[in-house]
């Protein structure tokens, strides 16, 4: 389903709405408020971040890997595409102070949100702006090795922890699952089959 708001191109794949469906099925809708407060901050960070930069957003699309803003990052500096990658965690950290008084999930929504996106491992907002920053002093195919190669020791670093901790636990496997969604997206990046 596509439609437009003003000049941005907003997208939502099945693909979205199927996870949304998989995450109300497994823990019946007690987290989906919060985690939706969550994204809703998350993005709105984003969002502001693009306005007060002068980066122009021309789409979004929500998809089964996340929300993808697609800008005219080339009218900004590498700086300030990294500030636009910051924001949206940022934003989330904030606002886990703010919610402190507010019931538990709120906030604890707003920091794991903050937590996993400031990880410096594409496609998340960390290693986007570890990409930003590195292409503001090598050349991009340099930087974009570079990621590359610490979304892959951090994606088996946290599987190895997370296959630790499951052995332990027998039921925690949440490491695991981030592990894997940092190799599935390099892997379909690599492919070209991201959108």
């Amino acid at each position: 389903m596509t439609f437009h708001i003003h000049n941005t191109e907003i997208t939502v794949r099945f693909g979205f709405l199927a996870v949304l469906a998989l995450m109300l099925c497994l823990d019946g809708g007690a987290h989906i408020l919060p985690a939706a407060l969550a994204c809703f901050v998350h993005e709105s960070g984003h969002l502001l971040a693009a306005k007060l930069c002068g980066m122009r957003v021309e789409a979004i699309r929500f998809g089964m890997l996340g929300i993808q803003m697609v800008g005219d990052a080339g009218s900004v500096s590498h700086l300030r595409r990294a500030t636009v990658s910051l924001a949206g965690p940022l934003t989330n950290l904030l606002f886990f102070f703010v919610l402190w008084p507010a019931p538990q999930a709120y906030g604890a929504v707003q920091l794991l949100l903050f937590l996993f996106h400031i990880l410096p491992a594409v496609p998340l907002d960390g290693g986007m702006a570890l990409y930003s920053l590195l292409c503001s002093v090598c050349p991009e195919a340099r930087a974009a090795a570079w990621v590359t190669a610490s979304s892959v020791l951090l994606a088996l670093g946290l599987g190895t922890l997370g296959f630790s901790i499951l052995l332990r636990t027998r039921y925690n496997f949440t490491l695991l699952l981030l592990a894997m969604y940092i190799l599935l997206y390099l892997a379909l990046k690599r492919r070209g089959n991201l959108c």
